[in-house]
């Protein structure tokens, strides 16, 4: 009787549970946008750098015969090219996952969970009028 009854009470305190980002409510938050924009704009710097300094190896490893430069030159192109994506793609792929996350649903009883399976659905001829239900829902 009590486990019910405190069951219900923390069912009822969860289910009231709402997170909204929002900037007006947190102190400081210009200074930390600040900060953020400021290091991504320091990786940029390094991407370009990395990719210039990576090309350079790599044509001089090239024209020199030396493969290790090379090699190590086109992996600081490719890394160069890739801490590029990654600082202006950062912004899109949190707010994706944020927008998704916001949709998801913790399934109350009035509404089925995301998660569930789907009922079967049995694939009958139409042509054929005298066939029996299978047991099989394939």
């Amino acid at each position: 009787m009590i486990v019910q009854a405190t069951t219900a009470q923390v069912g009822v305190i969860l289910a009231q549970v709402q997170i909204k980002p929002d900037d007006s409510k947190a102190p400081g938050i210009n200074a930390l946008k600040d900060l953020v924009n400021g290091l991504a704009a320091y990786a940029v710097i390094a991407a370009v750098a990395a990719v210039l300094l990576g090309g350079i190896a790599w044509a001089l490893g090239e024209r020199m015969g030396l493969d290790r430069a090379s090699a190590i030159g086109k992996g600081g192109v490719l890394a160069g090219f890739g801490l590029a994506f990654l600082v202006g793609a950062a912004a899109a792929v949190v707010n994706f996952f944020l927008a998704t996350g916001a949709t998801a649903s913790s399934g109350t009883p009035d509404q089925p969970k995301a998660l569930d399976r789907p009922a079967a659905v049995r694939m009958l001829d139409p042509g054929d009028h005298n066939q029996a239900p299978s047991p099989w829902p394939f």
